[in-house]
C-alpha cells in the first residue's frame, strides 16, 4: 500500500497531519510511506526543515534523490505568502496533469515577543485548504511537532486535517471539522486595543485621500528598515483595506500604525459596523468582477485579524520584520 492508494477521492483534498510526538516519528511513520512511494514511482515534493530533511535523506539513502526537494523559504515566509504559493503550485501541477504529494513542515515557531499567535492564525488557512485546494489531485501531508506547539494547538491541528498518518497508515480524525463549520465557530481571540500613541494616526473621509495615506505608510515602513519590496507589500495590503473602508464602511476611516518589537502593525477601522464574513479573503476571486481587497491583503500579510462590534469594523495587519531579509517574491494573486 502506497501514499497514492489513499488519494482517490474525487473533489476532496487528501489532507493529512503527521504529529511528531517524539524524535523517532519521522523514522517510524514517514519513512516507510516514502519508501513505498519511491518504489511506486510517485511524485513527492519535500518542503521540510533541515532536521527532517536530514532524517529522510539518511533513512532513504540514494533513494532520497528520487524525491523532489524545495527550499523552505520558497514557500514559508509570511503566512499569506505560504498559502498563496501552495495554491499556485497545486494549480500548476493540475494544469500539467501531474499528481504530486506535498510533504510540508510549516515554519511557525512563534517567539514570546510576537504580538499574535502565528500557529493559531495559520490553522484558518489549513482549514480553508480543504476547500480551495480540493480537486487539484495533489495530496498534502503537514508535519507538526508536538514539542513546538501548545497542546490546544495540536488539538486544533487535528480538527483541520481529515486524516492523520500513524505507524499503521492513515487514520481518520474523528474531530475533523469541515471548513463551513470551522469558520462558523467563535475562534478568533479578542483584538487588543491599539496603543494610546502610535507612529501614524491618519483619518480619511474621501477616496482621494487614500494616495496620501499610502505615501505616509510607505515612508513609515521604510524608516523601520523594510526593504523596498517589503515596503511595497505593506502599502499594497493596507491600501486594499483602507479603500474597502472608504467604499463599504462609513467615514471617517482611521488608520493607525505602530511597531511591536520586530513586527509592523497597521490597524484600520471605520464606523460602518458591517460584519466581515469569517471566510473573507481566504478564497481567490472567482471572476475579475469579484471583490479582491481582503484576498490581496491576506496574501501579502503574515496575520490578519478582523473585528466587528459596537458600530465599528476593524482590520489589523501584521508584517514581521524577520521575513524582509529573505528572498521575497510577490505571490501570484490571481
Amino acid at each position: 500500500m502506497t501514499l497514492r492508494d489513499h488519494h482517490h477521492h474525487a473533489g476532496r483534498l487528501e489532507h493529512y497531519a503527521l504529529i511528531a510526538d517524539d524524535e523517532h516519528t519521522v523514522e517510524r511513520v514517514l519513512l516507510p510511506q516514502l519508501r513505498r512511494a519511491v518504489a511506486a514511482r510517485e511524485n513527492i515534493l519535500m518542503v521540510v526543515g533541515p532536521q527532517t530533511a536530514a532524517e529522510v535523506r539518511d533513512g532513504l539513502g540514494r533513494d532520497a534523490h528520487e524525491l523532489l526537494w524545495a527550499p523552505t523559504d520558497r514557500f514559508y515566509q509570511r503566512l499569506g505568502f505560504t498559502y498563496a504559493r501552495f495554491l499556485r503550485y497545486v494549480r500548476d501541477q493540475h494544469a500539467r496533469r501531474r499528481r504530486v504529494h506535498l510533504i510540508t513542515e510549516p515554519d511557525l515557531v512563534t517567539v514570546p515577543e510576537t504580538p499574535v499567535d502565528r500557529a493559531a492564525a495559520y490553522l484558518s488557512y489549513e482549514a480553508m485548504a480543504n476547500s480551495t485546494l480540493a480537486g487539484y489531485g495533489c495530496p498534502i501531508t503537514c508535519i507538526w511537532h508536538d514539542g513546538q506547539q501548545k497542546a490546544p494547538i495540536i488539538d486544533e491541528i487535528r480538527k483541520v486535517h481529515p486524516q492523520e498518518w500513524t505507524a499503521s497508515g492513515p487514520a481518520g480524525n474523528p474531530g475533523f471539522i469541515t471548513p463551513a463549520d470551522y469558520f462558523t465557530r467563535p475562534r478568533q481571540p479578542a483584538m487588543a486595543a491599539p496603543p494610546a500613541v502610535t507612529d501614524l494616526d491618519i483619518t480619511l473621509e474621501h477616496l482621494h485621500e487614500v494616495a496620501d495615506c499610502r505615501a505616509a505608510i510607505a515612508r513609515w515602513a521604510a524608516t523601520r528598515h523594510f526593504v523596498p519590496t517589503a515596503t511595497a507589500q505593506v502599502v499594497a495590503a493596507a491600501s486594499e483595506v483602507v479603500s474597502n473602508g472608504v467604499h463599504h464602511g462609513r467615514p471617517p476611516v482611521r488608520v493607525r500604525a505602530w511597531e511591536h518589537d520586530a513586527t509592523l502593525i497597521v490597524h484600520v477601522d471605520d464606523h460602518g459596523g458591517r460584519p466581515i464574513p469569517a471566510t473573507a479573503g481566504y478564497r481567490p476571486p472567482a471572476t475579475p468582477a469579484d471583490p479582491t481587497g481582503l484576498w490581496v491583503a491576506r496574501q501579502l500579510t503574515d496575520v490578519v485579524l478582523t473585528r466587528t462590534g459596537q458600530g465599528e469594523t476593524a482590520v489589523r495587519l501584521h508584517f514581521p520584520y524577520s521575513v524582509t531579509h529573505r528572498h521575497l517574491e510577490v505571490p501570484h494573486l490571481a
